[in-house]
């Protein structure tokens, strides 16, 4: 074990303690915890065990991190918090993606190389953790405004930084990450929840947050990800009409004027840049895609749970499915499509496995969402959550990225929040809604017989 991994367990064993100890002695440290977690996927402090950084695969060594670190303290706080929040072992959308992990394991046992297999299987625990944890964690609807509060300064810091790499000349604006088109669906998870507070939530806060929107819509665009571009298009569309349904009221229609109006000036710089990208992207991108579907395919059908799951990139520089790519940069690249990655990884039933996650999430947002029409946060926390659900299912078909840690652990954690709604006590808007009829005080004295008060 080298000297900085020594350090990092030595920091991350009492650290994990401590900030289990911490909320156990003030509950209330459970809010901040759930901050950090959501500001914490943009800066990710970890470190990879057994690390073998030569590899090109999706994940090289058992990583650890400070993220988890904070994991562990939400799960202090829900396993020691008070009882009337207790855990709920088995959501829906953790039953499926369980079933993938399961899944997973089975194709780590007939994989090329175990090893790899069980990097990409430990990512795969920690994420199901974050899931199970955040879903459990999150209580009430001021937990998901405090939430809610948090994703904004993220869109704002990473909005902030793009803009600075736009002045500073970069080509395609990254933020805080390591690639475009990672900070792309990282902000279309959370551009689609702020659009709907926008346009459903009264707040005297609205100009700045529009202007947060604005900047974070400017930074996926400044990204020059044609993926991102479709997936926050899309997500918008979902939410708008979805925000009329919840309520039909003029000043939504001001709003969006408002926000279309403002869109103008960089919108036109924005067109012409998405233009320019289209024209000048390279055929020999196209074709390493179609060239990597294939690959997944085959793999898919010569082993029933393909080559194990994180084995693609072996598969593709060390093996029979090695020889389109020998002698080209492409030997040991990973397939850009997810979908297409976890059929060569895990086959067919694993691939299904993950679709029924994604499929379990989206009928749970949808059934809330009807079942619900009603303006609170909840329902419009769900309504913009199904937009950026759809933008990650979307985009993913275009790009690895989700498997990423940053990424990852943010999808995972905002499926959590979405499993937590459903037990939430509705909020204050919803009962006065529901109030249909004046409540009469009762009398203090009985009634005259055959009269009825």
């Amino acid at each position: 074990m080298e000297a900085k991994q020594i350090l990092f367990t030595l920091l991350f064993i009492p650290g994990s303690v401590g900030l289990v100890a911490a909320v156990k002695a003030w509950p209330k440290l459970r809010r901040v915890y759930l901050c950090l977690f959501f500001l914490g996927t943009m800066r990710i402090i970890d470190i990879n065990y057994v690390s073998r950084e030569v590899y090109r695969g999706w994940v090289r060594g058992f990583e650890i991190g400070t993220l988890d670190m904070l994991v562990i303290g939400l799960l202090g706080a829900v396993l020691t918090g008070p009882g009337r929040h207790r855990p709920r072992l088995m959501s829906p959308v953790f039953i499926a993606y369980l079933v993938f992990v399961v899944t997973t394991t089975l194709s780590a046992a007939s994989a090329y190389v175990p090893l790899y297999a069980a990097f990409g299987l430990f990512k795969l625990v920690r994420s199901l953790l974050v899931l199970w944890v955040l879903s459990n964690a999150v209580w009430d609807e001021s937990d998901l405004k405090l939430i809610f509060l948090t994703i904004t300064a993220a869109v704002a810091s990473e909005g902030m930084v793009t803009m600075m790499d736009y002045v500073g000349r970069v080509y395609r604006a990254r933020g805080t990450f390591d690639h475009p088109n990672t900070l792309g669906m990282y902000l279309n998870m959370y551009l689609p929840i702020l659009f709907a507070y926008l346009l459903n939530v009264r707040d005297r806060l609205r100009i700045p947050l529009i202007l947060v929107f604005g900047l974070g819509a400017g930074a996926v665009v400044l990204t020059l990800s044609r993926g991102s571009w479709v997936g926050l298009f899309v997500a918008l569309a979902i939410v708008t009409p979805l925000s009329f349904v919840l309520r039909l009221h003029p000043q939504k229609l001001i709003i969006l004027g408002l926000m279309a109006l403002l869109a103008v000036p960089p919108g036109i710089v924005a067109v012409q840049k998405m233009v320019r990208r289209i024209e000048e992207a390279p055929a020999a991108s196209g074709e390493a895609r179609h060239s990597f579907n294939d690959t997944a395919r085959e793999m898919a059908a010569d082993r029933f749970l393909g080559v194990g799951i994180n084995n693609y990139s072996y598969g593709t520089e060390a093996t029979i499915y090695s020889e389109p790519y020998e002698g080209g940069l492409d030997a040991g690249g990973l397939c850009h499509n997810l979908y297409y990655l976890l059929l060569g990884e895990t086959g067919w039933f694993g691939l299904g496995s993950f679709v029924l996650t994604l499929a379990t999430a989206f009928v749970g947002v949808g059934l809330f969402i009807f079942g619900h029409r009603r303006e609170d946060l909840r329902s419009v926390w769900m309504v913009g959550w199904l937009g950026g659900l759809t933008a990650v299912v979307l985009q993913v078909s275009l790009e690895w990225a989700l498997l990423q840690t940053t990424l990852s652990f943010t999808f995972f954690g905002l499926l959590g929040v979405a499993a937590a709604i459903p037990r939430m006590p509705p909020g204050p808007r919803v009962a006065r809604w529901r109030v249909l009829v004046r409540q009469v005080p009762a009398t203090t004295a009985a009634a005259p017989q055959g009269v009825h008060p």
